[in-house]
């Protein structure tokens, strides 16, 4: 079979479909392209209405759909200035700054002048978005520019999309991605509404540092907690000796890469550093940082620490602490913690029994986010995945 014999067809179908896809310029899909316009920013009248005003900022490279806009203008920027009113179930597509991020707009709105938009489209809806979107990360690379990459309107509406001939395969196309892309944003809330649960379970659950008692409690504890250094909550604490070239089997080497999600290294160094340890980057822009749950060969930018108690505990405590850390207790110049850390940082701490209840709370919620996380990140692979077979 010869290439004119090629069919014209994405290699992942809905059941029923057979018809070649035909080719279309971006131009053919809407009967309206409509340029964007900024209203002068020195007329403060202009910006205090209720139209939104949208800017390539507001969008998100892939969040299609969920446009928030920042600001408002009114009616008389529309009619005083270079804005243009765009119609509601519009597609708005970055020009220039930001080129290539689009979103479908279902509300009524004006935009800048880094956008061309696209009204009264003659495909489905969604269907014309992801269809875009899929035709636009194609041609990313072709795009001329040197600091600020663009792309003239001309040139997009020349730009050229696989369209089913029958509405239906549209309308099942266009509603399936729909819905992958909810489900992602569910999640995605989900995983927000969460990470401000921890944020106020951390905030409520330690005592602050002149309180012995916190505002949030577990109704069997009713003692004081006792104000410690962290020195006398500690059996013992390692400096890392292990290095990247220490290459071999014995030990998982244990650096900033594989604490922030990176692949597995092993090195001929003496595991050091066990899952309960607490271990605080001392090195770096970023030193301060506390982690858990790891054992290996412990990185020389790092320190570990052998709880005498909760390791749970302690790591949560330290975690919530981090930016009280960052801001008074390192070095200004080349930043790392300072030496003395463990004798002078001083920690609120409740009996044993109930370290262990607050480490089980923020625990399980952390386990949480870790699976929303992993969920989000799984479902975005599918959807790539499918872009790729169900589109041409």
């Amino acid at each position: 079979m010869n290439k004119k014999e090629v069919k014209k067809a994405p290699a992942l179908r809905f059941k029923g479909f057979t018809n070649d896809w035909e080719e279309r310029k971006l131009g053919d899909l809407s009967q309206d392209t409509i340029g964007g316009g900024t209203p002068k920013t020195s007329v403060t009248e202009f910006w205090n209405g209720e139209i939104p005003w949208i800017q390539s900022s507001d969008l998100a490279n892939d969040k299609l759909y969920g446009v928030l806009p920042k600001k408002f203008i009114t009616e008389d920027a529309v009619k005083n200035s270079a804005t243009k009113l765009i119609p509601a179930n519009s597609i708005a597509i970055v020009t220039r700054v930001g080129v290539g991020k689009l979103a479908f707009m279902p509300y009524e709105f004006a935009s800048s002048q880094d956008f061309l938009s696209l009204s009264n489209l003659q495909v489905d809806c969604n269907f014309g978005m992801y269809s875009i979107y899929k035709m636009l990360q194609r041609e990313l690379n072709n795009i001329q520019g040197t600091s600020i990459k663009g792309i003239t309107k001309a040139d997009l509406l020349d730009k050229k999309t696989f369209v089913p001939i029958k509405v239906e395969e549209q309308q099942k196309i266009g509603s399936f991605f729909k819905q992958l892309d909810d489900t992602i944003a569910l999640h995605q809330r989900k995983l927000k509404l969460l990470k401000v649960m921890k944020k106020a379970l951390s905030q409520y659950m330690f005592c602050q540092e002149t309180e012995f008692v916190p505002i949030l409690r577990f109704n069997s504890f009713s003692d004081k907690w006792k104000y410690e250094r962290l020195k006398k909550l500690i059996i013992k604490e390692i400096k890392g000796k292990a290095k990247a070239d220490m290459k071999g089997t014995k030990s998982t080497y244990i650096d900033t890469a594989l604490l922030n999600g990176g692949s597995i290294t092993k090195v001929d160094s003496p595991t050091d550093t066990f899952h309960n340890d607490i271990i605080i980057l001392w090195d770096g822009s970023q030193a301060g940082k506390i982690y858990h749950g790891f054992t290996g060969a412990l990185g020389s930018t790092l320190k570990s620490y052998k709880p005498k108690y909760s390791g749970g505990f302690l790591y949560q405590y330290l975690k919530s602490k981090e930016p009280i850390i960052f801001l008074r207790y390192r070095t200004p110049n080349i930043p790392h913690v300072v030496k003395d850390f463990t004798e002078i940082f001083k920690i609120n701490v409740p009996s044993v029994k109930e370290q262990e209840k607050i480490s089980k709370t923020l625990n399980y919620l952390d386990q949480s986010i870790l699976v929303e996380t992993k969920k989000i990140g799984s479902i975005k692979k599918i959807k790539k995945f499918l872009l790729q077979n169900m589109f041409i």
